[in-house]
Parts: structure tokens; C-alpha cells; sequence
């Protein structure tokens, strides 16, 4: 091999190592997260209205969970129950106000001071429906706070302020007088979050205890697990994401039902290590971000029925999912000196996973789409799908992911076409060198001699045919990664195809299982330009006879815009071979006595 044919190779590998390295050390350090500010104290509070309810018993309080004592590797958290959410006078009657600008409608409970129930306007709930995506959060509301001395479920006085704004105010038995003031954006789906707490106890308090948590985020209509958890939480630390999904099969192994909870990033991390946290599935997203730093964020998880999920058409197997999850976040304690205020502010998003909303959300909050190491590549790919679909008519993304596969072939038709030419001169003269092995097959050091005196006769290059493809494997991974979970795919039909997002699922109540089209025609069109490939090495014959199929079988469950693309991208490859085939036809094979 020539030595400027390492160099592509020398800094892909280097690139692939360091980048670790370059995010922590370069990229952290000049676009530092934003610095959160102090928490507010105000000697001069202004009087707040007092709650004209009774205060709760103070053994009535529910205390904040302790942290898991274990690391979230290895711990077993056996199931429990969640926490109650009943207020603590029944009789005091529950009200209810609604905030809504053109992307949301959030209901908020008086008990608890949280939503109830969030709506996600421009999103279907499903195909053609007219009902847009709701989550109900009344059984665990969404953007609640707790506290010592503050019960879950304790009633508020709620006032609504303004078209986009609530006041809640209550007291509490410890001494403090807390007034929440709630503002929804008047675009997106962000609210601000002001939770203050007066001491009006007339001697120094701390207020301990004070989380915020999320609603229940499960799947939606027609969404499994299956091979891949939809399912997730969310953290960032510093200015690293990390991804706890993965974990929960490991964190919560009971299959009892009820709820297991396990704390993250677990007590082996310093305090205020968590600067936001989300639940997650695979769409939509909440997030919780305070002002200042948590010190840690509890995930609560729990189980639904089991159910019967197959892969590659063939395989099944009975699972017990996890249904729905949860994120809370712990804030330290703080002191609080008679007749002074303490202002806790954060931010609480619900909406979906798309990038541009995210991005202007918070500081790495992009990543939840995890886009994984080929991240920018991904989102250069996911903006140009996105531009193709807003300015071509008929506006359709199928149309706009075959665009996007015809740009990609463009721009690396030469490099396909120096890749295709190297593989057919080497095919050319692979009779001399199956004759050199055979020669020099007792002296392998001579063998590799005499072949690479070939090539230089020749003036081949035994890895021409490798290096242009080892240069495209970024962006085929980047596009597969994107199109495996684009919302910008969910439910854009495309021809026959009803939902990109999803398989065709062609006749599924009518045969033993569904068809799906563009995964078969892809396995046509791979044998189809395999066929064009000849070789006369049997073992790459037979590889080349199961590629075909191993692809057929793995692309039958993917989401069609995946196969789509994959097809595309096999036609303009056949496209390509057969005009360098007629531009370039294959010289007869040199024989062996040559």
C-alpha cells in the first residue's frame, strides 16, 4: 500500500479516538455550558397572601426519597409503591386552569401546583386523527414541586395572572410561606418556573427536601420496544449527556408490578453535579431545568403487561416492557434566615424531539435525539432532509430522503467510481494472482513478494476498492441514525407507504404476517448488483449470496423511510456500475502463464 493511501485511514482512526478527548478538553471549554445563576434571597420580601386553608399535620408531610445508597450499576431496587397524591383536605374542592399558546395547552391542578394534563397542538395522536398528542399527568403531575413540610398533593390557592400566567400560594407547617409563579413562552413548549419561599417563622429555617419532577412519559399508539428502548432518562452533568436507558433493564430487573426507582448519577458523583434531566420516549420529551445545580435525579420506572414482539420476521419472544418512566431532581438544602426569601427558578419543556427546539431550550439538550459520536454529520443530514422537504414540492419526505440519497451519491460518485474501477482491475487479474499462491503457497514471505510486484506491474492498488468506501461510512451511519428516529418521519406517507416512520405492514390482517415491500425490492437490487460484481473467489461468492439475504431479514421491522433510503442508494449504484461497465468494459482476464 502507498503511503498517501494510509493517510485517509491514519486520520479517520485518529479523529474516531481523539474526539472524546476534543469535546471535553477544546469544544467544553470554548462553549462552556451557561453559568446558572445564585439562588435569589430578598430580605425585603413583598407579604404574600396567606393560605386560608389549614396547614397539614406536620406527620402527614411525605418526606423526599433518599438516595440509593448503591451505584446505579449494581444495585437491585426492589419494587415500591408509589407515593399517594391525595390532598389533605378532601373537602377543599380541586380547580383546574388551562395555559395554551400555538404549541401547547398545559392544565394545571390547585393540588399540587402542577399539570395535569399537557397537549402537543401540531401533533396528531394518530394517523389522519384529529385529536392531537396528550399526555395525562394526573396521576403523577408534571412540573410539581415538594418540600419538606410541603405533602404531595397539598392544596393551593391558584390565581391566574395573566392569558399565559398562574400564581399558587400556600402555607406551610415548618414556618415558610411558598408562592409558585408559572409563565408558559408564547411559543414552544418551555415554561419558567418561580417557586419562592418566605420564612416567616420569625428564626433561621433550612429548606430541605425540594424536587421537581416530571409526569409520566410512556409510549404512545402503535410504539414497542422491541430491539431498541424508546424509553428513556436523560442527564447532563458538566457537559456530558448521559443516557440512562440503557441501564433500566439491569436497574430495574423485578417484574412485579409497581413502581422501582433508582437514583442517577448515583452517590460516587459530587453534589449539584445535574444540570437538567429529561424523560423521554421516542418523539416527546420532558425537561426539567433548575436555575441552580441538582444533586441528583431519581428515575422511577414501571413495568406493563407482558407481550410478544418478534424480529427478522422469524424470531419472537414473550417481554414484560417497561411501560412508562419518570425523572425527579433533588436540590440541596439551603439556608433561609428569618424574614427573608428564597427564590428556587427553573424552566419545564414538554414537546417534541425536534432539533431546533431543543437547541434553543438549553444548553446540550440537542443530544437527547442521540446522534451519537457522528453528531454533527447528523444533523447536517437532518437539516438538509428538512430543507428538501420545505422547498420541493410536493413537500413530502419521502421524496426529500431519495433527494438526500441522490446528494449523497454525487458527491461521492468519484470516489464510488475510482472504488468500482479498482475492483474490477483487480478482478482482472486475479487468475495470476490465484497462480502466484498457488506457486509460492510453501513460502508466504515470496507469495506477498510476488503480489505486490504484480500490483506495481499492474499499477493497482490493493485497497482502492476499501479506502473510498471507509470514507462514506460516517454518513452512512450519521443518515442511519437519523432516519431511525426523525419525528420529521412520523406519520409523512409516501406513495403506498402510509407512516416512514414505521414498516409498510402491508395486508396485516389479512396474512400470517405483514408485507413489506421495499425491504424485498432492496434484497433484489443487492443481488441484482452483486450479479454485476463477479468474482472468482468462492468464499466473497458465498458472502455475497447471504449479504442479500441477511439484509432483507434485518430491514423487514425498520422503519420504511430506512428502506427507502437503502434502495434509493442500491438503484443509483446499479445506475453507476452499469455506465462504468460501458465506459469501461472489462478487459478479458490475464491468464496464469502470463
Amino acid at each position: 500500500m502507498k503511503k498517501q493511501d494510509l493517510i485517509p485511514i491514519i486520520l479517520i482512526l485518529a479523529a474516531f479516538l481523539a474526539y472524546p478527548t476534543i469535546d471535553r478538553k477544546v469544544v467544553s471549554k470554548f462553549f462552556p455550558p451557561k453559568e446558572r445563576p445564585a439562588p435569589v434571597q430578598s430580605v425585603e420580601a413583598p407579604e404574600m397572601p396567606a393560605n386560608p386553608e389549614l396547614a397539614a399535620p406536620a406527620e402527614d408531610a411525605v418526606e423526599a426519597e433518599a438516595p440509593d445508597g448503591a451505584e446505579p450499576a449494581a444495585s437491585e431496587p426492589a419494587p415500591a409503591a408509589e407515593p399517594a397524591a391525595a390532598p389533605e383536605d378532601e373537602s377543599v374542592p380541586e380547580t383546574t386552569e388551562t395555559l395554551e399558546n400555538a404549541d401547547l395547552r398545559v392544565t394545571f391542578s390547585s393540588r399540587g401546583a402542577g399539570i395535569v394534563r399537557a397537549e402537543i397542538l401540531k401533533y396528531p395522536e394518530a394517523k389522519d386523527s384529529d385529536r392531537c398528542v396528550a399526555f395525562d399527568f394526573a396521576e403523577r403531575p408534571a412540573a410539581a414541586p415538594s418540600a419538606d413540610g410541603l405533602p404531595a398533593g397539598a392544596s393551593f390557592v391558584m390565581v391566574r395572572t395573566g392569558d399565559r400566567s398562574l400564581t399558587f400560594t400556600r402555607d406551610l407547617p415548618n414556618g415558610f410561606r411558598m408562592a409558585r409563579e408559572v409563565t408558559l413562552d408564547d411559543a414552544g413548549g418551555r415554561l419558567r418556573i418561580a417557586d419562592r419561599f418566605e420564612n416567616a417563622s420569625g428564626h433561621d429555617l433550612s429548606l430541605s427536601g425540594y424536587r421537581l419532577q416530571s409526569g409520566w412519559m410512556g409510549n404512545l399508539p402503535g410504539e414497542t420496544q422491541d430491539r431498541l428502548p424508546l424509553l428513556g432518562v436523560d442527564t447532563l452533568s458538566g457537559s456530558d449527556v448521559e443516557f440512562w436507558g440503557g441501564k433500566f433493564e439491569k436497574w430495574f430487573k423485578s417484574l412485579a408490578p409497581g413502581v422501582q426507582r433508582q437514583t442517577a448519577p448515583g452517590p460516587d458523583r459530587p453534589a449539584q453535579s445535574v444540570e437538567w434531566a429529561a424523560a423521554k420516549n421516542k418523539y416527546f420529551v420532558q425537561i426539567l431545568t433548575p436555575a441552580t445545580f441538582a444533586e441528583s435525579c431519581t428515575v422511577s420506572a414501571r413495568r406493563g403487561p407482558s407481550e410478544r414482539v418478534s424480529s427478522m420476521i422469524f424470531f419472537s419472544r414473550t417481554v414484560t416492557p417497561i411501560e412508562s418512566i419518570a425523572a425527579e431532581i433533588a436540590l440541596p438544602a439551603q439556608p433561609v434566615p428569618a424574614g427573608e426569601t428564597l427564590t428556587q427558578e427553573s424552566t419545564f419543556y414538554v414537546g417534541p424531539k425536534d432539533y431546533a427546539s431543543l437547541k434553543a431550550n438549553g444548553p446540550h439538550q440537542e443530544e437527547i435525539l442521540q446522534l451519537g459520536f457522528w453528531r454533527p454529520i447528523g444533523i447536517l443530514i437532518l437539516k438538509i432532509m428538512v430543507w428538501f422537504h420545505d422547498h420541493i414540492w410536493p413537500y413530502s419526505y419521502g421524496l426529500a430522503i431519495i433527494l438526500l440519497t441522490f446528494l449523497i451519491r454525487i458527491v461521492f460518485w468519484p470516489l464510488n467510481h475510482k472504488s468500482m474501477m479498482s475492483t474490477q482491475r483487480m478482478q482482472e487479474i486475479q487468475p495470476e494472482i490465484t497462480a502466484l499462491r498457488e506457486r509460492y503457497k510453501s513460502d508466504p514471505a515470496r507469495q506477498q513478494q510476488e503480489m505486490m510486484k504484480l500490483y506495481r506491474e499492474k499499477k493497482i492498488n490493493p485497497m482502492g476498492g476499501c479506502l473510498p468506501m471507509l470514507i462514506q461510512i460516517p454518513v452512512f451511519f450519521a443518515l442511519f441514525i437519523v432516519l431511525r428516529g426523525a419525528i420529521e418521519l412520523r406519520f409523512s406517507s409516501f406513495l403506498w407507504i402510509s407512516d416512514l416512520s414505521t414498516p409498510e405492514n402491508l395486508f396485516a390482517d389479512k396474512l400470517p404476517f405483514a408485507l413489506n415491500i421495499l425491504p424485498l425490492l432492496m434484497g433484489f437490487t443487492m443481488w441484482l448488483q452483486q450479479k454485476m460484481t463477479p468474482t472468482s473467489d468462492p468464499q466473497q461468492q458465498k458472502m455475497m449470496l447471504m449479504m442479500p439475504i441477511i439484509f432483507t431479514l434485518m430491514f423487514y421491522s425498520f422503519p420504511s423511510g430506512l428502506s427507502l433510503y437503502w434502495t434509493t442508494n442500491q438503484v443509483m449504484m446499479i445506475i453507476q456500475l452499469a455506465v462504468m461497465r460501458r465506459r469501461h468494459p472489462p478487459k478479458p482476464s490475464a491468464s496464469p502463464a502470463a
